[in-house]
């Protein structure tokens, strides 16, 4: 089973957030990621030939993942890229969980 596909919009000197929920149907919410630790990652193309271009924040609070990029992230972003989250459980073992194309809407409103 492949990552979910989920794109990001995002809009250039804004700040982004966005909560990912996280459901195996079974486990009791508070402990589906229990353990684990997440990584996110924007770049220009796939990572075995590109370099990571911006670290997403990925703070795990189980059943949650919150996604951070700060305004001074993205007021030096622009066109498009790739991103995926991924979470690692504590044997090691890496899960792909959502994967998918950034968008960034150039910004019209200057400080």
């Amino acid at each position: 089973m492949g990552a979910a596909k989920a794109n990001l919009d995002l809009y250039q000197g804004d700040d982004y957030f966005a909560t990912v929920t996280v459901s195996n149907g079974g486990t009791p919410p508070d402990q589906v990621l229990a353990g684990y630790t997440a990584q996110a990652q924007i770049r220009l193309g796939p990572a075995d030939t590109n370099d990571v271009l911006y670290e997403i924040a990925a703070a795990v609070n189980s059943p949650y993942i919150d996604l951070t990029i700060p305004a001074t992230i993205t007021a030096t972003m622009q066109g498009l890229y790739v991103w995926d989250l991924q979470v690692t459980d504590s044997n090691g073992i890496i899960t792909t969980l959502l994967a998918g194309a950034v968008t960034v809407t150039p910004e019209v409103t200057r400080e």
